[in-house]
């Protein structure tokens, strides 16, 4: 290329394939600059040509010019010599590519054609990657999928912004790494009077959700080659991120009690933490029977392990009050609570909360300040008042009117139109039904059906352990059905559509 002509180092695109049009004059001279180094087509102790020379020949003004070569200067791809000008840094290698600008080295390879070396811990995690479809805007039955649209949305920024009006050192310096002392309170407030957690404000830490609670827990309590016992069938989530931390994840069964204690005697040393949702377990619905929670805390007890109780929707029972937590139940302080505002309020709030036991608290607090320091406090300020101005009571109170007739609706749709095709699992609560197939179809088969015609239905055998083939015909079929995001008009258009997918499939 002539070197008259330096026009090929003010590029239309970054050297990462982005439109360089969208960036600033300087940045996009800088870029081109930049990449002709890298790649050699500017050689170590190269001189460039003077400011002025330059920007008249690429049409821009002198002083973009000189901001690019200060920016390359400060970073060490140029260097300045008095009175002679700039050059390219003799201290970088001579790639020897000047020849031809398109040649590879065939001696080299590029970071895209050597083998990616991963930690083993990200490779434990991803054993357990998301077999569930992405739809860009939810769609029915997503079985997490709240009612958006009965959210307050305008109170909710008018909170925001009240908080920012007037913001105090806790917002702008925030230092506690559990979080804001108005939420935190206001959370153990909640908790003791709906569910009956044993517990105060300094015990709780408010997280970005229930998977960081959890990569919390694992960190602090677990070691390489440890047992974590979890619910078999349960989220897979769960086991994705409490596999990184280098423990055995040892599925346990649960019937129609809940979680099978005896099978915590069947792993080859004691678990040391067991992971369970007493109140319903996600996705039949069962709940912990009270002869089985007595038995789990006795067995923890015994075998100096942590219970882990996740109460991913607590707030959705129709059928009776709430219930009232395990840890409430704890009187050798075992239990580590696990909570989210996901699905009570927004799914994109991302906030959480951990009750801890005292002796976990010092461990907890120095350990989140390295993991990520302090959680955004914008929205905890709002939250707190939401909770302390009642709005959150009374949207809860709102939307479980509003989830049980939807449930009722669905429960009816299958009962009445589906009937020998599908049968409902008992279930006290929750956003979602799980209900059987009857004829013996493949369930999975079926989520791939559905997922091409846009239902985001999820079958039940995918939240096993267990996947194997050769364990899939010991499996129960059936599907997870989501209720609480759509009207009823639009549960019974897709149902109807689901059902004829299943007809079809026959």
């Amino acid at each position: 290329m002539s070197r008259s002509d330096y026009s090929w180092i003010y590029p239309s695109q970054t050297n990462d394939g982005n439109d360089a049009g969208s960036l600033s004059a300087y940045r996009r001279l800088y870029h081109g600059i930049r990449a002709a180094i890298l790649d050699g087509r500017l050689h170590p102790g190269e001189r460039l040509p003077a400011s002025r020379d330059l920007a008249k020949s690429l049409g821009i003004s002198r002083n973009t010019v000189v901001t690019s070569f200060d920016l390359l200067t400060s970073e060490g791809y140029l260097e300045t010599r008095v009175g002679a000008g700039s050059f390219v840094a003799g201290s970088l290698p001579d790639r020897d590519m000047h020849a031809d600008p398109d040649r590879k080295s065939t001696t080299s390879k590029t970071a895209s054609d050597r083998p990616l070396r991963l930690s083993q811990s990200v490779k434990r995690m991803l054993e357990y990657q998301r077999r569930f479809p992405r739809f860009r805007v939810a769609r029915p039955f997503n079985p997490a999928t709240p009612d958006l649209d009965g959210f307050p949305f305008d109170l909710w920024a008018r909170l925001l912004r009240r908080s920012w009006r007037a913001p105090d050192i806790d917002l702008t310096i925030p230092d506690d790494p559990l979080g804001l002392p108005l939420l935190r309170g206001e959370i153990a407030k909640w908790l003791r009077q709906s569910r009956g957690v044993n517990c105060h404000a300094d015990q709780v830490m408010v997280v970005s959700g229930a998977q960081q609670a959890l990569d919390l827990i694992a960190r602090a309590l677990v070691d390489p080659g440890d047992i974590i016992a979890t619910e078999d069938p349960g989220y897979e989530g769960i086991r994705g991120v409490l596999a990184s931390s280098g423990a055995m994840v040892h599925p346990i069964p649960v019937d129609a009690e809940g979680l099978c204690v005896d099978g915590l005697s069947q792993t080859r040393s004691p678990a040391r933490i067991v992971v369970t949702t007493p109140s319903r377990n996600y996705p039949l619905g069962t709940t912990l029977s009270l002869a089985r929670r007595l038995s789990l805390l006795q067995w923890a007890t015994s075998n100096d392990a942590w219970i882990v109780e996740d109460d991913y929707d607590s707030e959705y029972r129709y059928d009776g009050p709430p219930l009232s937590s395990l840890q409430g139940l704890d009187s050798d302080n075992r239990v580590i609570y696990v909570g989210t505002f996901s699905r009570v309020m927004f799914p994109g709030i991302r906030l959480g909360y951990l009750v801890l036991p005292p002796t976990l608290i010092p461990a907890f607090r120095g350990m989140r300040g390295f993991a990520d320091g302090v959680p955004a406090p914008t929205a905890q300020a709002a939250l707190g008042t939401f909770f302390a101005e009642g709005h959150f009571g009374s949207h809860v109170r709102k939307m479980r009117l509003r989830y049980g007739e939807r449930r009722a609706h669905l429960k009816s749709l299958i009962s009445e139109t589906a009937g020998d095709i599908l049968s409902v699992m008992p279930s006290d609560g929750g956003l979602h039904l799980c209900a059987r197939l009857i004829a013996g179809h493949d369930d999975i088969t079926l989520q791939e059906k559905m997922v091409k015609a846009g239902l985001d239905c999820r079958a039940l055998s995918s939240y096993y352990h267990d996947k194997s083939p050769e364990n899939r015909e010991n499996l129960p079929q059936g599907l997870v059905l989501g209720f609480a995001g759509w009207k009823k008009t639009a549960l019974s258009e897709s149902f109807g559509e689901l059902i004829e997918i299943i007809n079809r499939s026959n």
